[in-house]
């Protein structure tokens, strides 16, 4: 049956026969009309909400419509099928909750880590979650958690560090290297726990800094000004304390090079690690040789041409491989 303005200005009217009046609401149900209102609602809030969009459609003259009472059958209906839809809905969620995303969901114990790492010829500085800052010398590996909880502000760390930390005296700030464990409230120091050495040490610029073995032994009280070293020897543990001056051991941080008579084989493993190349010495008598040397952001031709100059030898570069002759 065709939708005409007549059929539908008698529908309304509450003229139309059964078979009339069932087209008409089968029209409204369909895809192209959608009328769902409350009972008892009147033709104003009816033409606002829906009625408007039909008259203009077939040119109907709302003002010669009575105002009176519009009741749909079907909205009973409509109302059944969309509580119908929302239990459906909130059973599906339940199910996935329950079954599926049980392990999908992060759980709030749950502590995730970062880890943050510098190759050769590499420095970086990182901001912690509470604030303290870390600058990391080349080849360091610093592991921590995205947020401090608990009672501790813990990390893992290799390589060498100078940190800043923040003050939280409510919350003691440990760094767990391979053998030791450093302890503070709040201050700033270089850390060097390198894999490839036997020691470890701890050097205090500002503030007070606990050190001792990670076998929670009682170990040192390091003030300002002093160093603390750690060292396992024989299977025997060495923990000792001395005074230094400390620019000596943070000068890396502000791009300075300080060669402290050291060895040329010394020297050689800490000019791969911050340029990044390899050098081979080839004549025997030079690993042996000491220098002393101190440069400031320097190339490493720079480098090479003093430690040459003063311990008498030359060099060839081949690519990123150095030879000592």
């Amino acid at each position: 049956m065709q939708i005409t303005k007549e059929l539908i200005e008698r529908y309304h009217l509450g003229q139309c026969s059964p078979e009339e009046q069932y087209n008409v609401e089968q029209w409204l149900e369909s895809d192209e009309v959608e009328m769902s209102f409350p009972e008892k609602t009147d033709l104003a809030i009816l033409q606002n909400k829906g009625w408007k969009r039909l008259s203009n459609r077939y040119q109907i003259l709302i003002e010669t419509m009575p105002a009176r009472i519009v009741k749909l059958r079907n909205y009973r209906m409509i109302w059944q099928l969309a509580a119908c839809a929302v239990f459906l809905l909130g059973l599906a969620t339940f199910y996935y909750i329950h079954t599926i995303g049980r392990n999908n969901f992060p759980k709030n114990n749950t502590i995730v880590y970062k880890e943050i790492k510098t190759v050769k010829g590499q420095k970086l500085s990182v901001t912690l979650p509470d604030g303290t800052v870390a600058w990391l010398n080349s080849e360091s590996v610093l592991r921590f958690p995205e947020s401090f909880r608990g009672t501790f502000r813990k990390l893992e760390f290799s390589g060498e560090a100078y940190f800043s930390v923040a003050k939280d005296p409510s919350k003691p700030f440990i760094i767990h290297t391979a053998n030791t464990k450093i302890q503070v409230l709040g201050t700033k120091f270089n850390l060097r726990a390198l894999t490839a050495e036997k020691t470890t040490s701890v050097v205090v610029v500002e503030g007070k800094v606990q050190f001792s073995e990670n076998s929670d032994k009682q170990g040192l009280i390091l003030t300002a000004n002093k160093r603390g070293v750690f060292e396992n020897v024989s299977s025997e543990a060495i923990m000792k304390a001395e005074d230094v001056y400390t620019s000596k051991y943070i000068a890396w941080k502000n791009n300075e090079l300080l060669l402290d008579n050291v060895t040329l084989e010394e020297a050689v493993r800490i000019l791969e690690s911050w340029y990044n190349v390899n050098i081979t010495i080839s004549r025997p008598a030079l690993l042996r040789e000491r220098y002393t040397g101190n440069f400031s952001n320097p190339t490493l031709k720079q480098v090479l041409e003093s430690i040459g100059f003063a311990v008498k030898f030359s060099y060839r570069q081949e690519r990123n491989n150095y030879i000592l002759y």
